[in-house]
Order: C-alpha cells, then sequence, then structure tokens
C-alpha cells in the first residue's frame, strides 16, 4: 500500500512513514533541508493544500499561527501517512521567522512585476548563476509554487576555476569574451528547456526571469564590458538592476551589485535573510570560490568580498573531491584519539569535500597532528582511510581560504566598531556553509568565537533572493534599496588588511 503525494503537477508514490521531503526529493520535485532533517532552518517548508496533518512540535517551534492555519508544515518533519496535495514555494517565501530578520509574521504577498497571460500558467525563472555551479528554477508567477529546480556546473570552468581567470580571458580578446557568454547562456538555455519538460511547461508560458551572481558572473553572463572589474579598483560596469533580452531566454531582471566582487547574488543572499529590515547585529557569510559577507550594525549595513578559492569546494587539495558517493564528509576524534571518519554513502572512500577537510583539519588540531600555525606535527600527510589523506601543502590551501573569508569578516566587524561579542546571529548560506560543522568552523577560526548556537544555515539564499524578486515588486524594490544603500569595504586598498589576514591564517591556540 503506498500513498499519493501531488505536487509540482506530478503524482508520487510514497510509502506509508515516508518523511515527505525524503518522498519529494527523491522525485526531483526539490526542497532543501541544511539542517539535516532536524527540523529547524525552516528552508523545507511547504504548503499542504489538501490533507494537512496536525502539526508536529517543530512546525509548532519554528512557523507562525498564521503560517500554520495556511497549511504550512515542515516537510522533513512530515511523515506521510494519508493522500496529500502539496504546493512547493520558494525557501525563503515560507521562511518568514528565519530568513527575514524583520520577524515578518506572514508568507510573502505575491505580486509579481512580469506580465501574466490571460490563459494558462504564468511562469518565471529564477537563476543563480555561480563561479562553481548554476541553479535554475521554476515558478508560477500567479501562486509561487515552485515547479522545478535544477542545478549543474558553470561551463566557463574550463577557462578558470576562480573569478580572476576567467577575467583574464574574458579581456584577452572580444571572442574570448563572447566564448564565455555563450558557455553561460547555452547552459541556462538547456537548463530552462530540462526544467520545462520537468514540469510540463509550454515555451510561451515562461515570461520573465531573474539572475543573480557575483559581478563577474552577472557581467559575463549579460554579456557587460570585464575591463574594469578584471584591474584595481574593480569597477563594475552597471551596479543598478539591468532589464535585458538574450536569445532564447525570457525577458531577465538582473538584479543590482554593491561594488567590486559584491554582486547580485549577495544582494540576493541579503534580501533572502531579510538583512534590510531592522535588526540587532546579523552577519550574512556566503562561502564559496568568491567569499561574500554583509554585515548589519546599528541601521547600516556593511559589505566585502574575499577571494577564497576552490579550495572549501575540494579544489586546490590533493584529494578533493565535491560532495559525490565516497567523499569523507565528516571527521571526529575518538575517545582513544584515533579519527573517525563519515564519507557521502555509495561509493568507498576516495577523497575528500569540503566540510570533511574543515572537520579534519580541525581534528588534526584536537588531536595533536598539528600545531596552531598548521603544521603537521606527525608528518608530511596524515591518512584519513586507505589511500585517502591530507597533505602538509592541503592544510596549507585551507588556511590561505578560511584566512580569506575571516579577514573579511573581521574587517567588517572593524569598521562597524563591534567584537564578535556583539553578533547576534551568524548566517551562513551557499553549499558549503550549509554543510560544514559549525563547531568546526569556529574551531579553526573560519568563523569569529561566538556560541555555535548563534550559527545557523540558510540554505541558497542568493538563488531564494532570486525567487522572491521575480515574484515580488516589493522585494525588487528592497534589493534596489540594499544595494544602493549598503556599505562596501574594499580588502585590497584598506590599510589594515594585510595585518588581519596575516593573523587569520593561523588557527586559534
Amino acid at each position: 500500500m503506498s500513498f499519493t503525494v501531488r505536487a509540482a503537477g506530478r503524482v508520487i508514490d510514497a510509502q506509508p512513514g515516508t518523511r515527505l521531503s525524503q518522498a519529494l526529493n527523491a522525485a526531483e520535485v526539490f526542497v532543501e533541508t541544511p539542517c539535516g532533517n532536524r527540523g529547524y532552518c525552516r528552508k523545507c517548508a511547504v504548503k499542504v493544500t489538501a490533507g494537512a496533518p496536525e502539526p508536529t512540535p517543530a512546525d509548532v517551534e519554528q512557523l507562525s499561527a498564521e503560517e500554520l492555519a495556511l497549511g504550512y508544515r515542515l516537510s522533513c518533519q512530515l511523515s506521510v501517512q494519508s493522500d496529500l496535495e502539496v504546493a512547493i514555494v520558494p525557501a525563503a517565501m515560507a521562511d518568514v521567522k528565519k530568513a527575514a530578520m524583520g520577524r515578518l509574521t506572514a508568507p510573502v504577498a505575491i505580486d509579481p512585476w512580469a506580465p501574466l497571460l490571460p490563459f494558462g500558467r504564468s511562469v518565471g525563472l529564477a537563476l543563480d548563476v555561480g563561479t562553481t555551479s548554476m541553479v535554475g528554477a521554476l515558478l508560477d508567477l500567479r501562486t509561487g509554487e515552485e515547479l522545478a529546480a535544477e542545478s549543474r556546473p558553470n561551463p566557463q570552468a574550463i577557462h578558470g576555476a576562480d573569478l580572476m581567470s576567467r577575467l583574464s580571458y574574458a579581456t584577452s580578446s572580444e571572442s574570448a569574451a563572447q566564448e564565455l557568454q555563450t558557455l553561460v547562456t547555452g547552459a541556462a538555455r538547456q537548463m530552462l528547456e530540462r526544467l520545462r519538460s520537468k514540469a510540463g511547461v509550454k515555451p510561451h508560458e515562461v515570461t520573465a526571469a531573474t539572475l543573480v551572481g557575483n559581478t563577474a558572473m552577472h557581467h559575463l553572463f549579460l554579456g557587460l564590458d570585464v575591463e574594469g572589474l578584471a584591474l584595481a579598483p574593480y569597477t563594475p560596469a552597471v551596479t543598478e538592476g539591468h532589464m535585458a533580452r538574450l536569445p532564447g531566454l525570457p525577458p531577465i531582471y538582473a538584479l543590482p551589485n554593491i561594488a567590486g566582487f559584491v554582486g547580485a547574488d549577495a544582494v540576493a543572499a541579503g534580501l533572502a535573510a531579510g538583512i534590510d529590515h531592522d535588526a540587532p547585529a546579523r552577519l550574512v557569510v556566503d562561502i564559496g570560490t568568491n567569499g561574500e559577507m554583509l554585515l548589519r550594525h546599528g541601521g547600516a549595513i556593511y559589505a566585502c568580498s574575499a577571494p577564497a578559492g576552490p579550495a572549501f569546494e575540494g579544489g586546490e587539495i590533493s584529494q578533493g573531491m565535491r560532495a559525490n558517493p565516497g567523499a569523507i564528509e565528516a571527521v571526529t576524534v575518538a575517545p582513544d584519539g584515533s579519527l573517525r571518519i563519515a564519507t557521502i554513502p555509495g561509493a568507498p572512500p576516495k577523497g575528500i569535500c569540503g566540510s570533511g577537510l574543515l572537520d579534519a583539519v580541525a581534528s588534526f588540531q584536537s588531536a595533536g597532528h598539528m600545531d596552531w600555525t598548521g603544521r603537521l606535527t606527525t608528518g608530511p600527510a596524515v591518512e584519513l582511510a586507505p589511500g585517502v589523506a591530507l597533505t602538509q601543502k592541503d592544510v596549507r590551501a585551507l588556511q590561505l581560504a578560511k584566512g580569506a573569508i575571516r579577514s573579511g569578516i573581521d574587517l567588517l566587524l572593524m569598521v562597524a566598531g563591534i567584537t564578535p561579542d556583539q553578533i547576534d546571529e551568524i548566517l551562513l548560506a551557499g553549499a558549503f556553509g550549509n554543510s560544514l560543522r559549525r563547531e568546526s568552523a569556529i574551531a579553526l577560526g573560519l568563523l569569529p568565537p561566538v556560541a555555535p548556537e548563534k550559527v545557523r544555515p540558510i540554505g541558497n539564499a542568493a538563488a531564494a533572493g532570486a525567487k522572491l524578486a521575480l515574484l515580488s515588486r516589493s522585494a525588487r524594490a528592497r534589493a534596489e534599496h540594499l544595494a544602493s544603500t549598503a556599505r562596501h569595504i574594499d580588502l585590497a586598498t584598506h590599510p589594515d588588511f594585510e595585518e588581519i589576514f596575516m593573523a587569520a591564517l593561523n588557527f586559534p591556540r
């Protein structure tokens, strides 16, 4: 016997007792579960339109009374015990208490700026173009339901894993810049076709799109001049919101950039996190190849970016890999001092991903395999599993990456005139930020010394912000205001940066 779950235009069979989030993700109707299905991040909230069960204790704790009355439930806590009809809403839209620092008490009202067709569905595409990967989602512009979602690698990576490599190639010739645009827009068109096929959406029903990405990805996608980004002081060609028409894609609204390499993705993450609302000190950190940080304190928003490089995503690590089967994703120290690993199921240990890398180095220090400067004390490498080891060079690569992120955070705190103990909350965005163990991040000094409970994952906040800007005129206006009023801190030209960066390279004693 099985039950029927209707979601995103399809019918899913679910065995009794199956976790709803598990059933949805297995059918590629994706919901985010960055807290590991523990019921505290709210990213998996869905609207049960028929057959809503009684709220669980986690529902009552995380959702407002109004949301519960409307049928919102945490899909990671809902055990399927009957037939259900479910609306998959954008994560940030249902994420009222967690993502919005203004503590909204109801779901965001849908007020799309895009034209709505008189007949049939009107659908929008939300695109998050990252340096390493791209994420796309189709949303019903009338209901906000998420119809399909997909991610894929950014094909521009053949010309370098980091921003500066791509910018160097783009500025080498006009044909090179055109090639980078063709690669990424072609990938977006392919993604749109697959999403339409999954959701049963006709070409004419996709009437609008939003685009977010760091300034380099934003400019390369739109075909804008990147000369100003290739050399100091790294000036974007445009910072305001930008409308564009590109072959094979609907009209695109690209969210505004702030300055330097703090781009539309940071604006979108801030929008989803509600950092533009009045609130005590909040820090949003998106840890990726290009790390971006936003700090709100005293009514002002401070922003910076830091070139962390690909180490957190397995790049520049001797046996680094993405978070695929066989990747070591967690390392802990056993009572006898030995190291214990956890591997993503599906293959024997064959490498290590970003969260495992952070855990491993934290465990090295705890077990006495490494001193506070990052020097391995037990030899040139530490074996984690048969055939998988971390070397001294790997530790140094991690130090450079974590030093870049931490120095950006420390400079924002210094400019804002506050200390780590005055931070009320640290919100981690991005794939790596949502997979790391916060205890390891604090132990290694990637994050400031705060109580672990102050650190919370918020999923792919950039993609969530792109969805909000697609569905809501007011969210689009908020994004414009956030970008125009945020104070950009340029790490490269700040007189204290070098000293702060050198200090951030070491690990806490």
